[in-house]
């Protein structure tokens, strides 16, 4: 047999060469694709720019292709019962019309995963190529239409369980040789709608869920390129840990984000306790924040003080809290956002000042342009009325007397934590983005003098208004965005009379619309000194036309979702408006506070409705003993997964020392595996760095997988939380070979 083997991967070692060798090819291609592209732009004309740009794009996306690809490219065959034999690969490649490598996303590569011997798609053997490199280094043989087999040789134990018996890495590796007919099934399922994928512990969740997310890009590449696919985890470890599946698949367009990133700005990796997370989490939270960004901001001003024909006016505290009442009532009754409400908020306190003057002799309009003008009112109004964003809006609830109820204590101590904001606050920031508006953009700074003055061949465009005199043409009047005079006073008013031409240059202004109530100095295109207008309202902000425009996701994944809470659903719903969704998760391992009871009511938290389920039966990785063991702690109803494995290794031990028994466990386990200590997360803060293995809050360990793990003091974990029996149930199949539980306290009774 050991000849028949070397005769064999020699025979697949000539087929990965000459795969390689027309890669070479391939690679030679897009170099000279990216030459032409270059030499297009040698024209000088806007054509040849534009096909340049296109063609260096189109082969600098083939480069990156082909290289992403270069490791482990070939790892399949299939034999077929009419003589056909396909090898299968991370990409299509192509000798004309000869398919020399088949993409395993492609529908011809469909039988690779689908067959079995009951179905064999008439399929005779499916072999699996393990490649270092380019060198193939190894065969697994499944033999699926043994009548049809004639002379094919048949070698190995099956490539599944060759891959199961890998030790793990300190990332997750890709499945893309071993997906077996039910994860295919999931994988290709159509994008449209919703996808909910649920399994237990090992049966490849996640895994399908990035492999879904490579097999929609290959199908669908022009749609949901260009970062048109989300995908979202439970935390930063999590998203870390998956990070290198989808890139080894050859796909770097998907954003992978942690429910703690979803926010621009914030990296939140800290979980709350129960206690608050629910309280975060409920749809309350939605009442107290909008309550909260209508408050009066920390530090605002609490008088007004205005002079005004002789007369001192004052709006006193309570007098502002009143109007800030009533700014509120104006806005929600017309659907005007807090940053956009300052217009709103100095009309209220302009009516208030008015109130408070002996008017019979004045003018109120006069007093509204003249008082709303000064720069006292307006520092004052940026004072009490500023633009707000969500982190500083948030961090008011550090005050209890900010919150009603009686969560005010719970929930503003949180926020006194130093750590800064938590995973939990993530979806309230991303909610409050939606109810505070977008603040006014800042006012463009004017340009230097120096720029302006400085001399040039053009003249330049400017932002307002100019009065200037021309040594020859006299007087001229320049509008926002022209070059030239749009207007010329004419031989009627003298070079010297400024007075009168800005009486001349006031009446042309109002006639465009806008009213003069003074001037200053300023300057006109040719960089010449001249008189720029005060106008009464400020001319509009030109909006630049390359503002870059954020688009929407169409594909949002969810791994673990069934710890969504409700505001964490909010938040995933905004980004999921116009996008089909795949979930995934597992409700046995549904460990918030605020979980929901079922996935009929997760999916309406997310506000989707059309949706096809897909149940993922079998485990792969956490061994039969494990499994049984860990299913103990699962809640009543909930069906435990059957596992492909058999055996493992279990021990059960009360100690007298967690921690010395923890470091003597260690020193039994193999130097070359993943291990990981995995306790509550105040006893994991103790214990320190341990070698050789990773210490795990259990909070933090949900989606991870280890070779061996040792969990400490499962009555703790249980205690920790409302769900703590879900927490230990997700805590006790984290391991895919040995399973080692310490304790020093009574087990709860559940594992009795």
């Amino acid at each position: 047999m050991p000849a028949v083997r070397t005769q064999e991967i020699a025979a697949e070692q000539q087929v990965v060469d000459r795969i390689y060798q027309r890669l070479d090819v391939l690679r030679e291609q897009a170099r000279a694709l990216e030459g032409e592209g270059h030499q297009r732009a040698t024209t000088r004309s806007a054509t040849g720019l534009v096909e340049r740009d296109a063609i260096v794009h189109r082969a600098a996306s083939r480069m990156h292709e082909l290289d992403a690809e270069a490791d482990g490219l070939v790892f399949g065959r299939l034999d077929f019962t009419d003589g056909d034999t396909y090898h299968i690969g991370r990409l299509g490649v192509r000798d004309g019309i000869e398919p020399l490598l088949v993409d395993w996303r492609a529908p011809a590569a469909a039988p690779f995963y689908r067959a079995t011997t009951g179905d064999p798609l008439d399929v005779v053997r499916r072999r699996v190529i393990f490649c270092r490199g380019e060198r193939v280094v190894d065969l697994d043989d499944d033999l699926l239409s043994p009548d049809a087999s004639g002379d094919l040789r048949v070698l190995g134990e099956g490539a599944l369980l060759a891959a199961l018996r890998r030790s793990r890495g300190p990332h997750m590796r890709d499945i893309v040789t071993t997906i077996q007919r039910e994860q295919d099934e999931a994988i290709r399922a159509p994008a449209r709608g919703v996808t909910l994928i649920t399994g237990g512990p090992g049966t490849g969740k996640t895994q399908v869920a990035l492999h879904r997310a490579a097999y929609l890009l290959y199908t669908d590449r022009g749609r949901f390129t260009a970062g048109r696919i989300l995908v979202v985890g439970p935390s930063t470890v999590f998203t870390d840990y998956i990070g290198r599946v989808l890139p080894s698949l050859g796909e770097d367009s998907v954003h992978l984000r942690a429910i703690g990133e979803l926010f621009d700005g914030v990296t939140a990796t800290r979980r709350d306790r129960a206690e608050v997370a629910r309280i975060k989490g409920s749809e309350r939270m939605r009442e107290v924040l909008t309550e909260l960004m209508w408050q009066t901001p920390p530090g605002a001003p609490d008088k007004l003080r205005v002079v005004y024909a002789g007369q001192v006016l004052t709006i006193g505290a309570n007098d502002l809290s009143a109007a800030r009442t009533r700014v509120r009532a104006r806005c929600e009754a017309d659907g005007t956002l807090p940053n956009s409400a300052r217009p709103t908020a100095a009309a209220v306190l302009l009516d208030e000042l008015w109130s408070t003057v002996d008017a019979d002799h004045l003018d109120r309009e006069l007093f509204v342009d003249e008082v709303g003008d000064r720069g006292e009112f307006q520092r004052f109004l940026r004072a009490w009325w500023p633009a707000l964003t969500p982190t500083a809006v948030l961090s008011w609830l550090a005050d209890p007397a900010r919150v009603a109820g009686p969560d005010a204590s719970t929930l503003s101590a949180s926020y006194r934590d130093p750590s800064g904001f938590s995973v939990d606050d993530v979806p309230l920031l991303d909610e409050l983005t939606g109810l505070l508006g977008d603040p006014p953009p800042p006012p463009r700074a004017p340009k230097p003098e120096w720029q302006l003055r400085e001399l040039t061949s053009d003249r330049r465009l400017v932002d307002t208004f100019v009065l200037s005199c021309g040594l020859q043409e006299g007087w001229e009047l320049y509008a926002p965005g022209l070059a030239t005079p749009m207007a010329l006073a004419g031989k009627g008013i003298d070079n010297d009379a400024a007075g009168l031409a800005q009486r001349w240059a006031e009446a042309v202004i109002l006639r465009e619309g806008h009213k003069v109530v003074g001037w200053t100095d300023g300057f006109d295109p040719h960089g010449e000194e001249g008189y720029v207008p005060v106008l009464a309202e400020p001319l509009p902000v030109t909006e630049t036309d390359d503002a870059p425009v954020e688009e929407p996701y169409l594909h949002v994944i969810v791994d673990e979702a069934q710890d969504l809470s409700p505001m964490e659903s909010r938040m995933i719903a905004r980004r999921a408006a116009y996008a089909s969704m795949t979930i995934v998760g597992d409700l046995g391992q549904a460990t918030h506070p605020l979980a929901a009871d079922s996935w009929p009511d997760l999916v309406a938290r997310l506000g989707k409705h059309e949706v096809r389920t897909l149940d993922l039966h079998t485990g792969y990785r956490v061994p039969q003993t494990i499994a049984d063991y860990a299913a103990r702690a699962l809640a009543p109803g909930i069906e435990p997964t059957r596992s492909y494995q058999p055996g493992g290794s279990l021990e059960v031990r009360r100690v007298d020392d967690l921690t010395a028994a923890a470091r003597e466990a260690l020193q039994e386990l193999p130097p070359d595996a993943t291990v990981a200590v995995i306790a509550a997360d105040d006893l994991a803060a103790t214990l320190g760095d341990l070698p050789g293995a990773a210490v795990v809050p259990a909070s933090m360990v949900k989606g991870l997988e280890y070779d061996h793990v040792i969990v400490l003091e499962p009555a703790d974990i249980v205690a920790a939380e409302p769900r703590g029996l879900a927490r230990l149930y997700v805590t006790l199949t984290r391991a895919v070979a040995s399973l080692v539980v310490l304790h020093q306290k009574p087990l709860p009774r559940e594992l009795g």
